[in-house]
């Protein structure tokens, strides 16, 4: 512990030192860029090189714009492989930084160029990799799990022993996570076995985030060392160090040491901000806010609260976005791959028709088989659907929960959820109060004058007085049913 305290204190002096080697390693890079009898060698090599250390030091969007630069020198020299990692290795970052629209974008141009090349088993098991950290990030476990068997099917064949391995154990270590996911626990345990062979920290603390279930401290705390020696031993990213820090705020919030939680937490925040991994600043925000609460401060509780809320509300709508835009491709391609079948099942039924019975008895319930798969398909996807919408029903839920315990932010929550209602009486009834929409919201929200009463700490008597002089300043005659002009509005 004491090793990384002094390592947090020179922590400004690294980065300096830091960032004066980037700007020297960049330097070199523009020279490589332009020099004009480069081969697909050098490309190969520098390309490992920029995308480890810009990774390493957690600058993804440095990242972003020297890969497409060696997208860029890879296609003026016809060089395939050079274009394609340059794609993945993009998307691999976008993930990172919770961007899986364009991340899978990226995949989808890799997918095309690598179409052709199944025996390029290094590409292949990163390009299905990615596609499985794509699918972790938008909680589609299954389909994450699918990606990385193929992955690790490519991996295996890896030639290289040093590459292969690492690409193995990093498919082992998100299988890991996918599997604990689904509570797949004898899956975990034993892919959690194979990846000790080279553990990275978030294997350490994932592993003591279960004690911390069963109150185990004692444990946790020894696994969250464990983690944080790994920075002295490997070469950890950037974002290991931050999950270390985390670990550490983590830790002493359950120790009840909320003053060094919050260092710890601040500074893993501090790394995760200016990365832009945005899935990290979200668990930062909910143990700052725990921490801030065990220190009895209201009021950057419910600052973090609320950024936590903002946060996570944004990263909520683009998941259902582009899981949406999954599901859809996944169901035309196997719409696709059903029309291929049917084509060639057709093809065969046309050519041995006249062979015997048996044949056909034989063809027809091969094609009775892929329709149950189909209907199997389709049946799990409308289920994956009403998941989907019923995570959207808990927003509504949500609204009516800080309305029953009379939460102060009910009214902002209430206008993000009905700006067009909220709008449109403000901008046309500029007389109206905070109160008197406050009164609108609950009408809208279809409560009863008893619940209105009950929720608002008012009479029912109040409740109908405050009813009719609203009905006054909206100017609506006495045969309007004023619960239903607002319902309707």
């Amino acid at each position: 512990m004491k090793q990384y305290l002094l390592k947090k204190i020179n922590y400004s002096i690294i980065k300096k030192a830091n960032l004066d080697k980037r700007l020297l390693f960049i330097l070199l890079f523009w020279g490589f860029e332009f020099k004009a009898q480069s081969s697909v060698t050098e490309i190969d090599t520098m390309q490992t090189k920029v995308f480890n250390k810009l990774v390493k030091e957690g600058d993804f969007n440095g990242v972003i714009v020297q890969e497409r630069k060696f997208i860029e020198e890879s296609k003026k020299r016809d060089y395939k492989k050079g274009e394609i990692r340059g794609c993945i290795n993009i998307a691999n970052v976008l993930n990172a930084m919770k961007r899986n629209r364009e991340s899978l974008k990226f995949l989808e141009i890799a997918t095309v160029k690598l179409k052709n090349d199944d025996d390029d088993n290094e590409l292949q098991a990163y390009l299905h990799y990615v596609y499985g950290k794509n699918y972790y990030s938008l909680e589609l476990y299954e389909r994450s799990i699918k990606s990385f068997n193929i992955a690790l099917e490519f991996a295996e064949k890896i030639k290289n022993k040093k590459e292969r391995e690492k690409r193995i154990y990093s498919i082992y270590d998100w299988k890991r996570s996918s599997f604990e996911f689904l509570g797949m626990m004898d899956s975990v345990y034993s892919t959690e076995h194979k990846c000790m062979r080279s553990p990275m920290p978030m294997l350490y603390i994932t592993i003591a985030e279960r004690h911390y279930k069963d109150h185990n401290i004692d444990s946790a705390e020894y696994y969250v060392n464990k983690a944080n020696n790994l920075l002295f031993t490997k070469q950890i990213p950037l974002e290991g160090k931050a999950n270390v820090l985390r670990a550490f705020g983590r830790l002493n919030i359950e120790k009840r040491n909320y003053a060094k939680a919050l260092d710890y937490l601040l500074s893993s925040l501090e790394i995760t901000q200016k990365a832009k991994l945005r899935n990290r600043d979200l668990e930062s925000y909910k143990l700052i806010a725990k921490a801030y609460k065990g220190l009895d401060n209201l009021g950057m509780e419910n600052e973090y609260l609320s950024k936590y809320s903002n946060l996570n509300d944004s990263l909520q709508r683009e998941t259902k976005a582009v899981v949406n835009t999954v599901i859809e491709k996944m169901l035309t391609e196997q719409e696709e791959n059903e029309r291929r079948t049917h084509r060639k099942l057709y093809y065969i039924i046309f050519t041995i028709i006249s062979i015997s019975g048996i044949v056909i008895y034989l063809i027809y319930n091969r094609y009775k088989t892929r329709q149950k798969l189909k209907d199997t398909l389709i049946n799990q996807k409308v289920l994956e659907s009403e998941e989907l919408k019923r995570k959207l029903d808990n927003t509504y839920e949500e609204l009516i929960h800080l309305a029953v315990h009379s939460d102060p932010s009910f009214m902002n929550r209430f206008k993000e959820l009905y700006p067009e209602f909220y709008d449109n009486l403000t901008s046309k009834y500029e007389s109206l109060t905070l109160n008197d929409m406050k009164l609108c919201a609950f009408i809208k929200l279809n409560f009863s004058n008893k619940e209105i009463a009950e929720y608002d700490h008012i009479s029912l008597r109040t409740v109908e007085s405050k009813k009719y002089r609203l009905r006054k300043k909206l100017n609506l005659s006495g045969d309007i049913d004023f619960n239903k002009w607002v319902m309707e509005h």
